[in-house]
């Protein structure tokens, strides 16, 4: 494994993840979260003292996408990070944005944004481990 490009990849990941689930959830998303925050959320102090949790989350998801992408890798390039991000996506994010659904009041229309914006997120994060982490050549 090259641990060079290994860590460059983790950290690009880990900073597009952050940077796509801010213009995500606090741009775009802002006013539908409005009515559930202190209800069916935590109020937004209580939310904050706990960021650190959803940030341990996000290091942790950003090591292993690109771990698993680099036991995968065949040379591909980006063509493989998007079929890898692609299948991620299929994965991960029905279950977690029906399971919220499903447990939380929250609108059919929020729970298809969430899987939109969702397999948007996951298919860019996989381009970029595509892009960044390739086998060596040597």
């Amino acid at each position: 494994m090259n641990w060079k490009k290994f860590f460059i990849a983790v950290i690009v990941v880990l900073v597009a993840l952050m940077a796509m689930d801010f213009i995500i959830n606090v741009l775009i998303l802002a006013d539908a979260y409005e009515p559930l925050m202190g209800t069916t959320f935590r109020a937004e102090a209580d939310m904050n003292a706990r960021m650190w949790a959803m940030y341990l989350g996000e290091i942790i998801f950003a090591f292993m996408f690109v771990w698993i992408y680099s036991y995968g890798v065949k040379g591909k390039g980006i063509m493989e990070g998007l079929r890898y991000g692609l299948y991620i996506g299929l994965l991960y994010i029905p279950v977690s944005s029906l399971g919220m659904w499903a447990s939380i009041e929250i609108s059919g229309w929020f729970t298809w944004m969430w899987m939109i914006f969702g397999m948007i997120e996951i298919l860019v994060l996989g381009l970029l481990a595509g892009a960044i982490y390739k086998p060596d050549t040597a």
